[in-house]
Order: C-alpha cells, then sequence, then structure tokens
C-alpha cells in the first residue's frame, strides 16, 4: 500500500497579502521569517505597506505573530485612511500629501497613542 504523499505536503505559507476583498489592492504584505537556530527558529512576522514592487513598499513593522501582524496591517490601513481624510479636509493636493506623509511604522504609533488617548477619557 502506498501513503498519499506529494511534495506540496511540505510547503508551507510565507506570504500573505492583506486585503479587504479579492477585487480591491491588497493594503499591506505580511511576510514569515524564522530566525536564529535552526532546530529551533524564532518566527517572525514582518508587515510592510503594499506596493506592486519590494523597492516601493515600506516597513511598519515586525511582530511575534501573525495575528498581531495581520493586526499591524489593518491599523495601519485604518492610520492612512484618516491621515489621508485630515490631509484632503485641509485641500492638500496629492504632491503636499506625498511629501508630508509621515512614515508607515511612525504613522500606526501616533495613530495607536490617539486612539487609545481618545477612548480612555
Amino acid at each position: 500500500m502506498t501513503a498519499d504523499w506529494s511534495p506540496s505536503s511540505y510547503a508551507r505559507p510565507t506570504e500573505w497579502l492583506l486585503r479587504v476583498s479579492e477585487s480591491q489592492v491588497p493594503y499591506a504584505v505580511v511576510r514569515r521569517f524564522l530566525k536564529g537556530d535552526p532546530n529551533r527558529p524564532e518566527e517572525w512576522f514582518r508587515v510592510v505597506t503594499f506596493a506592486p514592487t519590494s523597492e516601493a513598499r515600506e516597513l511598519i513593522g515586525w511582530v511575534r505573530s501573525f495575528d498581531k501582524a495581520c493586526q499591524l496591517g489593518w491599523d495601519y490601513r485604518i492610520a492612512f485612511e484618516e491621515w489621508r481624510h485630515h490631509m484632503a479636509a485641509r485641500r492638500a493636493d496629492n504632491s503636499v500629501m506625498a511629501a508630508a506623509k509621515p512614515p508607515a511604522g511612525e504613522l500606526v504609533k501616533f495613530w495607536r497613542e490617539h486612539r487609545q488617548g481618545s477612548s480612555s477619557g
């Protein structure tokens, strides 16, 4: 009797595109990394903004779990949309927005701090 086996049984996911629906452009990319001792590696997840090429992506942050990575990507999406609406309300055009956009990681950090501060008061 032969066991059902395929080379794909060794396949493990290493990258995920985060998007609201299949018809929408992704807002972030999560990539899984194993670091350290090959026998007991540490699992890390890097979250970056989505762009068609790796060179155009921006680091949002590193976290230790897939759930936290997805949450970080989602928080970036919300933080960026709120920042963009804020800038549009000031009648900033696209070139002004591009020049003023804070780094992705800093934007999320500021947004999270502001959200916590406004929900506790």
